[in-house]
């Protein structure tokens, strides 16, 4: 057996492993709902909070990090192709659905992007939490049988990277920082 067979076989048995879903009704619903909040904790949990607390350039910042997380991952997934574990497996236990390729997972890169910033922005407060809403979004998708190990991995390497490049941008460009000034400035002024 060659070495990326060995890799293949131990990953399937770590998915199988961690794919558990439809054996725990808590468990399941804990799963969901991290899978849940890996779509939409960023607006809710985090841009709104920040926008309230006047941190409005830390908002507008995470909104275009999501944006660049989730093109990059897509555009990843168009490349690599890989199938889905449901379609290349017999018997993985899912309870949601999902389609297009797998590699890499657009839930893992947005969820650590955001808990990378975070912990760049404001480590002490609030970093740990981040990181933890990360793991466990990107260990929920391989619970609920639509990712591979491997594909959360990437994911949480690819949502680092991105987080760090963007973090950097935004210090040292003056274009990033005037358009960042005049978003701000407009949805500052725009009234319900």
């Amino acid at each position: 057996m060659g070495f990326l067979e060995a890799v293949h076989e131990a990953e399937v048995d770590l998915f199988r492993a961690m794919n558990l879903a439809g054996t725990n009704d808590p468990l399941d619903f804990a799963m969901l709902l991290f899978t849940f909040v890996g779509i939409s904790y960023v607006v809710v949990l985090i841009c709104i909070p920040l926008w309230l607390r006047g941190r409005k350039d830390a908002a507008f910042d995470v909104v275009i990090l999501v944006i660049l997380a989730t093109l990059a991952a897509e555009a990843l997934k168009l490349i690599v192709d890989r199938s889905r574990p449901s379609l290349e497996l017999d018997n993985v236990r899912t309870i949601v659905s999902a389609s297009g390729p797998s590699f890499p997972s657009a839930h893992a890169t947005r969820a650590f992007a955001v808990a990378c910033l975070i912990c760049i922005v404001e480590p002490r407060k609030y970093g740990l939490t981040a990181l933890l809403f990360a793991l466990f979004i990107s260990v929920s998708r391989v619970y609920l049988g639509v990712h591979w190990p491997t594909d959360v991995l990437a994911g949480a390497v690819l949502g680092v990277v991105i987080a760090i490049v963007l973090e950097k941008y935004a210090k040292r460009s003056a274009g990033y920082q005037s358009l960042r000034k005049r978003t701000v400035g407009i949805f500052s002024r725009a009234r319900p």
